[in-house]
């Protein structure tokens, strides 16, 4: 009973802690610029590419398998299968003014000959790695596809070992934090070293995933899309949350640590409250700057 109260004290403060130390939209947004410069992407194969419908696999993905995702960010969108011409528009603009000129982007697209060549002509991360940790994250991707599964079998991700980002879900602001990890990566030089970082318990995943939501609500931000940030805080802060509970998880295992959604979803609905303050704020001290 104690190390249960203990548990849930550490979720109540750290989620917190870490989502308002994490979270700023007083921040100048700077655009991308990769650390290696890299070439536009071959004419043969397009930056951007979408899977072709095909019905009975979406529906099932959409309301079947995609349903424990959908309850836990408390989102229709999540895993929809089916992207809006609004979202693929938001990411399409986001890569290329972030000069990512070398990420692909899959919009519900299963293509996994396409994503094991992609392993191995990625020569921004070592070998060993990619041949180690490369090939194991591409098993699931294969033999589970989350073009069915996702919502019970991975979901939206970035893979930084083939440089990939895929989207299932009809949300800019899920899009754009996926975007936010291929932006971060980008601007590395030790790009392995960073892709193994992410798999250090507890550390790994909340910094990296700190930045990815971080740069999308700075982006959107920067742009005055109010309703894009109000999704921000909606969908990216409980799914952080997860990540904060996943780290305590590692330490101790206990079911309370699957509850570490609920404050993240109250931290976020508040936050959004705040958002024409923070707007304001960020406009003051843009027309304060030199």
């Amino acid at each position: 009973m104690r190390r249960r109260f203990l548990i849930l004290w550490v979720i109540l403060i750290l989620i917190p802690l870490f989502i308002s130390n994490c979270y700023s939209m007083q921040k100048k947004y700077n655009y991308g610029n990769p650390y290696l410069a890299s070439p536009d992407f071959d004419p043969s194969e397009p930056q951007f590419e979408e899977g072709e419908p095909v019905w009975i696999v979406d529906k099932l993905g959409h309301y079947f398998f995609s349903l424990p995702s959908k309850l836990i960010l408390w989102s229709w969108k999540m895993e929809s299968h089916e992207i809006s011409e609004e979202t693929k528009t938001v990411m399409k603009n986001y890569i290329r003014e972030n000069n990512l000129r070398d990420v692909k982007v899959r919009f519900n697209q299963y293509a996994p000959l396409s994503e094991w060549k992609r392993l191995t002509k990625n020569e921004s991360i070592s070998p060993f790695a990619r041949y180690t940790i490369g090939i194991f994250s591409l098993i699931p991707y294969t033999f589970l596809p989350e073009r069915l599964l996702a919502g019970i079998v991975g979901g939206d991700h970035y893979n930084s070992f083939t440089n990939t980002i895929n989207i299932y879900s009809d949300s800019p602001a899920v899009a754009i934090h996926e975007g936010g990890h291929a932006k971060d990566f980008s601007q590395r030089k030790e790009r392995t070293g960073y892709a193994l970082v992410y798999a250090v318990p507890i550390v790994g995943p909340l910094y990296h995933e700190a930045r990815a939501s971080d740069d999308a609500l700075n982006y959107f931000a920067e742009k005055n899309e109010r309703k894009h940030l109000e999704e921000s805080y909606e969908i990216l802060t409980p799914a952080y949350s997860t990540y904060v509970g996943g780290s305590i998880a590692s330490i101790f295992v206990d079911p309370v640590t699957r509850f570490t959604v609920i404050p993240g979803h109250l931290i976020g609905r508040y936050k959004k409250t705040t958002i024409t303050d923070q707007l304001n704020e960020r406009k003051i001290k843009k027309d304060n700057l030199p």
